[in-house]
């Protein structure tokens, strides 16, 4: 067990060192963000915390009323087959597993919060199955174990029977999130709390918790060649950055951007995505039409410069920016097939206004820091719009 923590603690040293490079390394803008400024009313959480032996989660495992969702978080399989083997083996010791933490706002469909990896190790050890995986290798065998050693290549069927009780007759420590706690509570606790291997991105957190029609849509959009030509590929899929991105747009569109109540920007992503689990499938097929409109706009407009801020003619290619993204992808969106190629054959005009739009210094703060703020969420858009509409007016 003091493997795993070891190697855990080592990979969150390593993330906190070199996350703060990660996005200029994937050549997009870094933005600084505002705190929280409503948070949620601390005395609506409902947590009850339990003991119960591991055979009870086993059982809601094999019933489908445990959501593990093992596709949803990068570092699903971080942990090595002798560290997986070690924990079963920490278990036969009787050594105490750490406390699990569980979303049970949903009493048949209970959705983990923290203790992820613990769980699928166990789960894929006494239950012999692992999705993904062919018939061969389903079967789990213990291997390299310091005390039990006899029981290394052996699986749960082929150890002995006071073993297998042994292990699931273990107490564990569960914390369950009750109905009525506030949703924002969920996602900052999974924020605090997560810290097995590398700590999730907010938007893997966000995809774990909304599972449904919202998480379907970002993974096919953030797929699609005009997403990434737009991009010109400074986005890459590790960490669920491309699906953020493709979030920022379709929750801008959900809620027009002069209704936007500066609440922080992770519940505003996070309330577009239970919006879209909630919506049609003519509304989710509209939102895609949008998206693919916009995205085939900025490639034919701007070619490899869409969404980059631009001070000359002749100035370098600037990062990706995600604030211009936003408000240029949605604001071309809005508009006709007809008006888009009316900007195509104005593209030269539409980027010299773009360039003495750079010059203006709180445009450039409003997509530089505090991008999720009412008034510079409302400063770019409209300047956005406005520099559109004097191209196609001669405004």
């Amino acid at each position: 067990m003091s493997t795993i923590k070891n190697q855990s603690q080592e990979n969150i040293d390593s993330y906190k060192q070199n996350q703060i490079f990660e996005d200029s390394f994937l050549d997009i803008e870094i933005e600084e963000e505002k705190e929280i400024i409503e948070p949620f009313d601390p005395t609506k959480i409902r947590i009850d915390t339990r003991q119960i032996p591991i055979s009870l989660v086993l059982d809601r495992i094999k019933f489908g009323e445990i959501e593990l969702s093992p596709d949803s978080q990068r570092n699903s399989n971080i942990w090595s087959h002798v560290e997986k083997s070690r924990l079963i083996e920490s278990m036969l010791i009787r050594i105490p597993l750490p406390a699990f933490y569980i979303d049970a706002t949903d009493e048949d469909k209970w959705k983990v919060i923290d203790g992820q990896q613990l769980l699928m190790t166990i789960k894929h050890f006494v239950l012999g199955k692992d999705e993904g995986n062919n018939e061969d290798k389903d079967i789990f065998r213990l291997s390299k174990l310091e005390f039990f050693t006899q029981l290394n290549g052996k699986s749960y069927e082929e150890i002995p029977r006071n073993y297998q009780r042994r292990i699931t007759e273990t107490a564990i420590t569960i914390h369950l999130i009750e109905k009525g706690t506030p949703e924002e509570f969920k996602f900052t606790m999974f924020k605090r709390i997560n810290t097995a291997g590398l700590p999730l991105s907010p938007q893997e957190i966000r995809h774990t918790i909304n599972q449904g029609k919202a998480t379907k849509l970002l993974e096919k959009l953030a797929k699609t060649e005009e997403f990434k030509n737009a991009m010109g590929n400074s986005v890459q899929d590790e960490r669920m950055a491309d699906r953020e991105i493709v979030l920022r747009f379709l929750a801008f569109k959900i809620t027009h951007f002069s209704e936007y109540n500066g609440i922080d920007l992770d519940t505003f992503l996070n309330n577009a995505m239970k919006a879209m689990n909630k919506m049609s499938q003519i509304e989710i097929d509209n939102l895609e039409r949008d998206f693919l409109k916009a995205m085939s706009a900025a490639i034919d407009i701007f070619d490899n410069e869409a969404f980059r801020k631009r001070s000359d003619r002749n100035a370098r290619r600037m990062p990706f920016n995600k604030a211009l993204f936003e408000s240029w992808a949605v604001n071309l969106s809005s508009l006709s097939y007809e008006q888009i190629e009316i900007l195509k054959t104005k593209k030269d005009i539409l980027m010299d206004e773009f360039i003495k739009l750079n010059g203006d210094r709180s445009f450039i703060d409003s997509i530089s820091e505090g991008t999720g703020s009412i008034g510079r969420v409302k400063y770019r858009f409209s300047k956005i719009k406005g520099l559109i509409d004097k191209v196609l007016y001669n405004k």
